[in-house]
Formats: C-alpha cells, structure tokens, sequence
C-alpha cells in the first residue's frame, strides 16, 4: 500500500499554477502534473479563511457539522471573541496569549465538534499512523507537549502550559516537534522572526527527517503557507510567490534517488485552501462597517461584551459575521448594510431556511434543505424568490452554480454554524472590509468571499489508484485519501 502525502499550499490559485508551468517556473509541479489529475477548478469551504477551511479538509465536512466558523468569530453565549491570529494589531489589541490558546488550544480541544472525526482520528483507530506538519486543525488521539520559547512564553505571560492533541507524529512549528529520533537541524527557519517554524523550510525540513527517520505516517499532511503572506502584499508577482513553493516541492522530491522513486512509494497530492482577490488601491475599497452601522452601537474590539452593545463585528478580511445583541436589530442591520453596492451578498438565518440580499438592491432570494431541487453535489434543496440574487441556474429540477460556487451548501454551512442570529455579509470583487484594527489590503490581495475567485481551488493527484470524483470539493478529499489507504471503500 502506498502512502499518502498531501500538501495544502496556502492561496495557490489554477490561473497562477498555469502560468507558472508555463514559463517552466515550477518543474516540480509540473512533474506532478504530468504524471497525475489536475482539477483546476476544485471548490473549497466558505468562508474562504483558512482555520474553517482546515477543519473541514480533516473533516470533511463544512462548518455546520464542524462548528468552527471562520478565522474570526464569537459565542454569544460565552460573550468571547475567537482569534485565530488574523492581524498583527487586533490580535495585540485583544491580547497575544488569549489568541495564541485560541489557535493552539481551543480549536482543536473545545470548538472543534467531537461530533464528526478527523482523518488523524479515523487512520490511527484503523492501526494505521497519520501526520500533521503546521497545519492548524489538526486533532488525533495522541496528546503533544507544546514548547514555548522563552521570548513567546514572556510575551504570553507564561499562561501557554500543557499539552494539544493530534497524530502519532505532529509538527507545529518548534512549539510541537514530531517523535522521530534525531532533531530537526537547527537553521534560521525556527526563528521568531521567521514564526518559529511556521513556515515552508522548515515543513519541508521536517517532513524529509520525518521520512528518512523510518517513521513516515500512512498519511501526512502538509501545510505551506508562503505564498499567501506573499500575496497579500504583492498580487501582482504572483508566480514568482508560486515558484518559490515549488522549490520546496523540488527539495522534497530531490530528497529520494529520484522523483519517480517518490511517485512508486507515495500519492502525492497538491491542494489550495482558497484564492485571493486583488483589492483596488484607492480608499473606497475599503467598506467601512462603522459608517454603514452608525444607527447601532459596536462592541469594542477587547472590552467586555454587555448588553448595551447593539453589534458585535467579526471581520474576516472579504467577509464579516455581524452578532446582533438581540434578534430584533437584525432586520434594521440588514437594511443598514443594504444600500451599499460595495457589498456583494448579504444572507441570515429565517428558521430553517437562509434569505439572501444582493447588496444596492432590495432583491432577494430563500433557500433550505430537502426540497425539490438537486445540485451536482447530490444535494436537494428548496428555494423560492429570484434565483438571479446568487447566479443560479435552474433547469427543471437541475440547480447549477457559476458566480458562487456549491452556493447554498457553503452558505449554509457558515450560518448553520451556529445557533445564534448572526448576519453574513459579503464583498463585491475589488473589495474588502474595514472595521476597528482589522487587517487591510489595499492595492494587495484578500479573501474570504463567497466569489468563485475567492473560492475555486486547484487539486493535483498524482501517483493514485484511482482517478478523483469530479465535481472536486475540498470536503471529498477526506474521504479519497480513506480509500486510497483502504479504510474505506470506494
């Protein structure tokens, strides 16, 4: 039996890995693609922020089942704001050792739903061994001693302490190393200032000790996330970010007598999290929420919640979740929002179904699950209203998705996410939104949307016994590497 590696390559974009081969940029890439599937057009979790994203590619299931909402949230009922460290100045502002636990912490331990199981979970309790390399979601059976570096630790103070779940063999950077019998080579990629590990060298470092070690998992996951730091500050040199990661796919495969070598004894598999959307330069490009909500009072970002607060804003760059403090203020916030033809979509929750609003117009359009409609996903749904609001296309009871990608199932999963009233609001392309300290992109690259550029991935498989299922969705992918390790049938 093979074993199966997977690389999740942070905002890799179909355009941009075409480009790149192209001008013959990224042989390793290439190699892959030549000798295996490529799936341009694979549909990932929305909203398209990466924590939610990765819980639903080790679930596979969106975040309805998983619960983990987006890279920003907030629980009502706890009166907590969740950071997943997005942005260097809210996370100051909310605290560094209160985001540090929520990532390292509470989402694999406590937000993360003990309903559904990993894929770490369900290969070790099939007496196989699974891998986790820098990837954020990453639960499993085995408890893991985190270490703090002192200067974290100071910065902390000193509250980091104890120990996180995830695979028999498990990188996070230098905080969690993995159970092989020699170290990883001490070199410049385990600094502070290079995020302690959190980066492509020094994945890619552990990885290759991890399989000349003898230990290599049935399964390892993978996570590159260079190119997306990239991106947002220079869209514009976009495969020169993605040829940079191919050279860390090149310094893997040339770590076995050759790449055919890797090929006959692995399925290596390529995959994104999301794209991104170049955000225009000028001010107006950024939707400020505090103008368009000024008939509401907004919770400060890090003061204790109360109820005199009317709006709690979650910003997630190209999509925000709004909190109303009680659910009669969510009517009068959807037509705050409304007017402005900045915003994309708008969407909430009515009972069981979801209502969604174009921005700058009063057209909407309801949708729910188990009605008369099927989708190419084998989903059925129920719908009534303008079709158009979501680019819907409908051909007896066909549905198909074009603008917005596996709409009603993504949509869904964000706002039945939860049981609270929460509004979802989205960015026109071109846009992203702005509220107290949150990350901007002008003239840079961003994410989050429900759009098919924020939202359509590339999935390369190479080296497999099968071909993958099209339609592709990042949610499947679970499922395929089960069957290629033959826990599950196909």
């Amino acid at each position: 039996m093979k074993k199966v590696i997977l690389f999740l390559i942070d905002s890799m974009m179909p355009d941009v890995l075409e480009r790149c081969i192209a001008l013959n940029r990224a042989p390793g890439m290439q190699f892959l693609m030549e000798r295996g599937q490529y799936i341009p057009d694979c549909v990932t979790v929305f909203p398209t922020m990466t924590a939610s994203i990765d819980c639903s590619l080790i679930t596979g299931v969106y975040p309805d089942q998983h619960k983990v909402p987006g890279l920003v949230w907030y629980d009502p009922e706890k009166g907590k704001m969740y950071n997943y460290v997005n942005g260097a100045i809210p996370v100051k502002r909310i605290g560094v050792a209160h985001c540090a636990a929520n990532v390292l912490f509470d989402l694999n331990e406590s937000h993360l739903s003990k309903e559904v199981k990993t894929i770490h979970e369900v290969i070790e309790e099939n007496e196989l061994v699974s891998g986790s390399i820098n990837v954020v979601a990453h639960r499993g059976h085995k408890q893991h001693k985190v270490q703090i570096p002192p200067m974290l630790d100071a910065l902390t103070s000193f509250t980091l302490r104890g120990k996180v779940s995830g695979p028999a063999i498990m990188s996070m950077g230098t905080l969690v190393k993995p159970d092989i019998f020699r170290p990883i080579t001490w070199n410049m990629a385990q600094t502070l200032t290079e995020g302690y590990g959190i980066n492509d060298t020094y994945a890619i470092d552990v990885l290759i000790e991890v399989i000349r070690s003898g230990k290599q998992p049935h399964f390892t996951l993978v996570y590159l996330p260079e190119n997306d730091h990239k991106l947002h500050k220079t869209p514009f040199d976009a495969v020169s970010h993605l040829a940079d990661v191919d050279k860390q796919i090149v310094r893997f495969l040339d770590s076995f007598d050759s790449w055919e070598q890797m090929l006959e004894r692995n399925v290596c598999m390529l995959i994104s999290d999301h794209g991104q959307t170049v955000i225009g330069e000028s001010a107006d490009h950024n939707i400020p929420l505090d103008r368009l909500l000024r008939d509401f009072s907004i919770q400060p970002l890090a003061a204790e919640v109360t109820k005199k607060m009317d709006v709690v804003i979650c910003n997630n760059e190209r999509m925000t979740y709004l909190y109303p403090s009680d659910e009669s203020k969510l009517l009068p916030m959807v037509e705050a929002v409304s007017g402005d033809q900045r915003i994309d979509l708008i969407a909430w929750k009515e009972s069981d179904q979801v209502v969604v609003r174009r921005g700058g117009t009063d057209e909407t359009m309801r949708f729910w699950r188990n009605g008369p409609y099927r989708d190419v996903y084998g989903s059925h749904w129920g719908m009534e209203g303008d079709p158009k609001v979501m680019d819907v296309s409908v051909e007896g009871e066909s549905l198909s998705f074009d603008t917005y990608p596996d709409a009603f199932a993504r949509l869904y999963g964000s706002l039945f996410s939860q049981t609270a009233p929460v509004i979802v609001i989205t960015a026109a392309k071109g846009y992203e939104f702005l509220s107290e300290c949150a990350p901007t992109h002008l003239g840079g690259g961003s994410h989050g949307s429900l759009h098919r550029q924020d939202s359509l991935i590339p999935l390369l498989v190479a080296g497999a016994s099968r071909p993958f299922g099209t339609p592709a969705r990042l949610v499947d992918v679970k499922d395929f590497i089960l069957q290629e390790l033959g826990v599950l049938k196909p």
